[in-house]
């Protein structure tokens, strides 16, 4: 059924660099994936991710604020926004106190479409991870974050 490799082709001198790695190619087999998932769904991996930001904010967003969530630049969030909305998935309101600013909101159908979607990707999250217990899991959580830390120091 799959062609995903779990283990690496490689060996490492150093446990740091195999660490590093083991990353990168976790990030790549789940970039797959994902690919695969969307593949079967109406949405792109982008457009979900974009819709699952709004879906979950307690608050409205600005195009600003969601691209700052999904880690992508303005630019690419400004014509994936103009497809979301073109397809009645999305709407722009502006913001009454800045009239140079909007917010972004799901639409009935987009909440409809996305709560569609979201159960299924959520069950198969579930699949994945449920080789692990909870305390990995934040264990991982607590790793990953530290390897940011160490990225965010020297990039």
């Amino acid at each position: 059924m799959t062609d995903i490799r779990v283990d690496i082709p490689q060996d490492f001198d150093e446990t740091g660099h195999e660490a590093l790695m083991n990353i990168l190619w976790t990030g790549t087999l789940l970039k797959k994936a994902s690919r695969r998932f969307f593949r079967d769904t109406e949405f792109s991996e982008a457009e979900f991710n974009l819709l699952i930001v709004l879906s979950y904010s307690d608050e409205p967003l600005s195009q600003v604020d969601v691209s700052e969530r999904m880690l992508v630049d303005k630019s690419n969030v400004t014509s994936l926004i103009d497809r979301l909305e073109t397809a009645g998935l999305i709407e722009r309101k502006p913001v009454p106190e800045d009239r140079r600013r909007y917010h972004i909101h799901l639409t009935r159908e987009g909440k409809r479409r996305i709560d569609a979607v979201d159960p299924v990707y959520h069950g198969l999250v579930r699949e994945v991870m449920s080789g692990l217990t909870e305390r990995e899991h934040q264990t991982i959580i607590r790793l990953t974050r530290k390897v940011r830390e160490g990225l965010a120091k020297h990039f």
